[in-house]
Order: C-alpha cells, then sequence, then structure tokens
C-alpha cells in the first residue's frame, strides 16, 4: 500500500466454492474489525463484488461519482477519505481467487499505471494463494486416505462391530477435521434413526425421528 500511496486497502481471498474464506481490512497501516457481513456486502455491492463479476481491474477517479463504490455509512472516517480507488482481481490459472482493493482521500489520485502495477503484483499473489489452496487440498485427500486405511484396518482387527463404527467415525473426524461425527441407523418399524456410534458419546443409544 505505501509503494503507491494507498491509504485504505482490502483483500479477500475466496475459497474453492466461490465464498469468502479470509480477509483483511486495513487504514493507515492498522488492521480494521469487520465481520462476515460487511465482507459479503463488499463482494456483493462494492468495487470488489464488480471486479469478482467481471474479473477485470477498475479504476475509479472519484469514489462520489461511481456507483460502484460502496459507502461505509458506519465508519464516516474512511468514507470520508475514501475519493479515488482502485481494485484488480487475483487470477491463477485462470481461476479467480479473490480481489484486491485500495484507495485514497484525494480525487484523481490513482493512475492507470498504479492499476497495472498493482494487477501486477496481484497476479503474483493470486499464485501464492491458488497454491496454497492446492497444498491444502492434497493434504485433506492424504488425510482421508489415511482414515480409510486405517478404518479398513479396524474393520479387520475387530469383531465387535461397536468398536469398529466407533473406530471409523474417529478416523473420520480427524481426516475431515470437523467436530462431530455420528452414525444413525433407520428402523423402519419404529421410523426412528439410532445413533449407533459418534464422537459425542452421550449421543450413543439415543433416537430422534426419522423426519426430525
Amino acid at each position: 500500500m505505501q509503494q503507491i500511496g494507498a491509504v485504505s486497502g482490502s483483500v479477500i481471498v475466496l475459497g474453492e466454492n466461490g465464498t469468502p474464506m479470509e480477509a483483511a481490512i486495513i487504514y493507515e497501516d492498522h488492521p480494521l474489525d469487520y465481520d462476515t457481513q460487511r465482507i459479503q456486502n463488499l463482494i456483493q455491492d462494492g468495487l470488489a463484488g464488480w471486479v469478482l463479476e467481471h474479473a477485470e481491474p477498475a479504476l475509479i477517479l472519484n469514489t462520489q461519482r461511481d456507483e460502484r463504490w460502496l459507502s461505509r455509512r458506519h465508519n464516516s472516517r474512511t468514507e470520508e477519505k475514501a475519493k479515488s480507488a482502485l481494485s484488480v482481481p487475483l487470477i491463477a490459472r485462470g481461476e479467480l481467487v479473490g480481489v484486491l482493493t485500495l484507495s485514497h482521500p484525494v480525487p484523481l489520485f490513482f493512475t492507470q499505471e498504479h492499476l497495472e502495477l498493482m494487477q501486477a503484483i496481484a497476479d503474483q499473489a493470486a499464485i501464492a494463494v491458488l497454491n496454497a489452496r492446492l497444498y491444502e487440498s492434497s493434504q485433506r485427500q492424504t488425510r482421508v486416505m489415511t482414515a480409510l486405511a486405517e478404518s479398513a484396518a479396524a474393520i479387520t482387527s475387530s469383531l465387535r462391530l461397536e468398536d469398529v463404527l466407533q473406530r471409523i467415525m474417529e478416523n473420520i473426524q480427524q481426516a475431515l477435521n470437523v467436530q462431530v461425527v455420528s452414525l444413525a441407523l433407520l428402523d423402519e418399524d419404529e421410523d426412528t434413526l439410532t445413533f449407533q456410534a459418534s464422537t459425542i458419546p452421550e449421543v450413543i443409544g439415543t433416537s430422534i425421528p426419522a423426519r426430525h
């Protein structure tokens, strides 16, 4: 940001499903607090959203005269100083992985040269983001394969169905990095689901209506 004189900026990184995964908002070198709704507003109605939709960079000479800029009414300080802005997509290997947006309190501050420079930086950042995503996916796949192998070993190492199911639940929990994994079997006569195994021991043996 300092290299081109920007006062505030934001970076939004998308997950594999296209929804925001990580975000950072900076104002005068200080990170600002944000919530999910604010980020959602930025990618739906703001300049960042326009860039994500069109997958092309955008330069705004005066934010008060461009409807693509989302006014921040809850932060008058930021809104008052955001007079010039630019935003560039993060694209790597043809895949859109995020968006970078910068602003400056002076109209006409940013130029086409600034836009091209930030796009070059964004291109490099996009490669890093995509590589990190691919690494995470590879690690997740490795965990899943390990869990499958351990589950197969559990099946052959015990004759008790309860022990086998419980071991499989624990393996799935570790592989997918989730909080709870449960297995419930359907009782068609009673129209209920009975938990046979779970990473929460208290629910094992309990039943719920099948249509619950």
